[in-house]
């Protein structure tokens, strides 16, 4: 069961890293470490949940290709935002 949760945390760790880089953020006063990380995992969760566009419905994409298509195509923002 122990091994398990760290499993579960290393990949999770991995993908905030690989996808937000995480590790290289320098924010370290008060409670933004904290706020970051929950909005981080939010925004994680739903570029996840979030499906491909329409002109690359056929590949599978990589997080860090959804979040920068979801920067410069608002449609597709409100598709990751709202599941539409």
């Amino acid at each position: 069961m122990y091994q398990g949760h760290w499993s579960i945390e290393n990949r999770l760790h991995g993908s905030l890293d690989m996808v937000f880089g995480e590790d290289a953020c320098k924010v370290s006063k008060g409670h933004a470490p904290e706020n970051l990380n929950i909005i981080r995992k939010v925004a994680l969760s739903l570029l996840r949940a979030a499906r491909n566009p329409a002109y690359q419905s056929k590949k599978k994409m990589s997080g860090p290709k959804k979040r920068f298509i979801a920067s410069l195509n608002p449609d597709y923002m409100v598709t990751v935002f709202f599941a539409k």
